[in-house]
C-alpha cells in the first residue's frame, strides 16, 4: 500500500486552493450584466439543474483566475507535493469551464473533476466520483466545509484548509493536516 503521502490528492477550489466562491463570483459578475439570466438560472435551481446554470454562469463569466485571492499557505504546500511527484487533482463542484482556467493558472494540477452540465459534483457525488477513481481511502483530500465531510469519509488522508465554522470539530481527530 502506497503511504499516505504518495496517494493522489484532490483539491477542492472554493474556500480551500482559492479564498472565495466562484458560483457567488459568476453570479455577481454576469448577472448585473445579463439579468434577464436570473429567471432561467432560478427555473434550474427549483427544478434541481443547480450544474446547468453553473455552466449557463460559466460560459457567459469573463474573468482573469490571476485576480482571485488563493490561500498562500497551501498553495506553497501543494507546490512542495507537485515538486516531490504527488499527483494532484482539482475536484470541485464550480462548473468545468471555470475550473480549467483555474487549474492552468495555478499548473499544479495533472486533471480535473468538475460540475457539467448534468452533474453537480458535491458532497457525495463527489466521494462517489472519487472513490471510483481512486477506490476507498486510495486518494487525499483537501476542502473547508460541512459538503466535504463525505468525501473525508472515503478519503484516505484528511486535509482540511480554511474551515468554515465549527467544521473542526465535526472533523475531529480525523484530520491528518490543518491550513487555518
Amino acid at each position: 500500500m502506497a503511504e499516505v503521502s504518495d496517494i493522489p490528492l484532490a483539491v477542492d477550489m472554493d474556500g480551500t486552493l482559492i479564498l472565495s466562491d466562484m458560483s457567488y463570483i459568476s453570479v455577481t459578475r454576469v448577472l448585473f450584466r445579463r439579468p434577464w439570466m436570473l429567471v432561467g438560472m432560478l427555473v434550474n435551481e427549483f427544478t434541481g439543474k443547480r450544474a446547468q446554470w453553473k455552466r449557463d454562469l460559466a460560459t457567459k463569466l469573463n474573468f482573469d483566475p490571476a485576480e482571485l485571492e488563493y490561500h498562500t499557505a497551501f498553495l506553497d504546500w501543494l507546490t512542495g507535493e507537485a515538486a516531490r511527484g504527488r499527483t494532484l487533482i482539482l475536484a470541485t463542484a464550480s462548473d468545468r469551464i471555470v475550473a480549467e482556467q483555474i487549474a492552468a493558472h495555478v499548473g499544479l494540477f495533472s486533471d480535473v473533476m468538475a460540475s457539467d452540465t448534468k452533474h453537480n459534483l458535491r458532497s457525495h457525488k463527489k466521494a462517489e466520483a472519487l472513490v471510483a477513481r481512486y477506490g476507498l481511502a486510495g486518494f487525499g483530500y483537501c476542502g473547508n466545509s460541512k459538503h466535504d465531510l463525505a468525501v473525508w469519509e472515503r478519503a484516505g488522508q484528511v486535509i482540511v484548509v480554511n474551515p468554515e465554522r465549527g467544521l473542526l470539530e465535526r472533523v475531529g481527530e480525523s484530520a491528518d493536516i490543518v491550513f487555518e
